[in-house]
């Protein structure tokens, strides 16, 4: 009788994490965010507060190339030369998978992203120095207002991160969260919370945020905005569900106004700017600073004013005059 599935499947787990013993250390470590290993075998990590740094592990190829052929076949996929690329999900601790082999690569190599597991707040930004304290009242005051926040960043640049910093002051509010994600990296410990994962082609993210509707929230949270479902976060946003956050790819909270406009012209051509304008209120660009003791830095926020149909006015973003600090 052959073996069943429960028993293959256990026997698959097992394998990988006999071979996944070389990192074992850095998946178990809370703080870091990517593992990753080059060519040469190197294992580089990104943590939390320190940023990115050579461990001065190197791992063979061979066993390199062992990890990833036993991470395709926990996902029921193959590596090889004509399949020399693999995206994946690493079972049993989340992460996200990115790997290559010979010929689109010199050596088997990886990186995975971690979900995260700890979660900070924004005095934590504060105490790193990544965040100024004036700042910090600012986001505050913005999500006690309900305004809509936009954080831009480039890959790894820590956006997810600094979200989780911003839902612990949203969790605070009382409201019913509406969470949209393609991997749960978001972490909201308010109590009244609909957190949903979308699955392309089978359920979009436009379909989420639609969906969103139906679920009286009271703000749309989205992890991460790529396509012209842009569009429809931004209708939402605009039409009774302020209060919003999500996170895009890009290099300065300028950029992040104008690639939010193309992703929603995906949808719309010629998609109205000043829909943006409207449903924007706050961008907070975040990058990584090898300069920086943290590794990451605020590299702006500001608040947007309005549009003349080419540029953007926006100034950066301070306290209302009748600010107070809440008891």
């Amino acid at each position: 009788m052959p073996p069943s599935k429960d028993i293959i499947r256990t026997r698959k787990s097992d394998a990988l994490r006999i071979a996944l013993a070389p990192i074992a250390e850095y998946l178990n470590d809370a703080a870091i965010v990517e593992i990753m290993v080059n060519a040469d075998g190197r294992i580089w990590v990104d943590a939390v507060g320190r940023g990115m740094y050579c461990t001065g592990t190197v791992m063979h190829a061979d066993e390199v190339e062992r990890i990833i052929r036993l991470l395709a076949s926990a996902v029921n996929s193959e590596v090889n030369d004509r399949h020399p690329s693999l995206s994946a999900k690493l079972p049993e601790w989340g992460a996200r998978v990115q790997a290559s082999v010979p010929p689109i690569v010199a050596s088997p190599v990886f990186s995975l992203r971690m979900p995260a597991q700890l979660v900070y707040s924004l005095d934590d930004y504060v105490a790193t120095g990544i965040l100024e304290e004036d700042d910090a009242s600012v986001l505050r005051n913005a999500v006690r207002e309900r305004k809509n926040i936009l954080v831009g960043g480039g890959t790894g640049s820590g956006k997810t991160t600094f979200v989780n910093a911003l839902l612990k002051e949203v969790a605070e509010t009382g409201d019913r969260i509406y969470i949209v994600e393609d991997n749960a990296e978001l972490q909201c410990d308010a109590e009244n919370k609909l957190e949903v994962l979308v699955q392309p082609p089978v359920y979009t993210h436009q379909r989420a945020i639609m969906d969103a509707l139906r679920f009286r929230p009271d703000r749309i949270i989205v992890g991460e905005v790529r396509d012209g479902a842009a569009l429809e976060m931004l209708k939402a946003w605009n039409t009774g569900h302020p209060g919003g956050i999500a996170t895009i790819h890009a290099n300065s909270t300028v950029s992040m106004l104008d690639r939010l406009c193309q992703l929603c012209e995906e949808a719309m051509p010629h998609a109205p700017r000043y829909l943006i304008a409207e449903a924007v209120d706050i961008c907070v660009h975040i990058r990584r600073d090898a300069d920086h003791p943290a590794g990451r830095s605020i590299s702006g926020i500001v608040e947007v004013l309005g549009e003349d149909g080419v540029h953007w006015s926006t100034r950066p973003a301070r306290l209302p005059n009748n600010w107070k600090v809440s008891a």
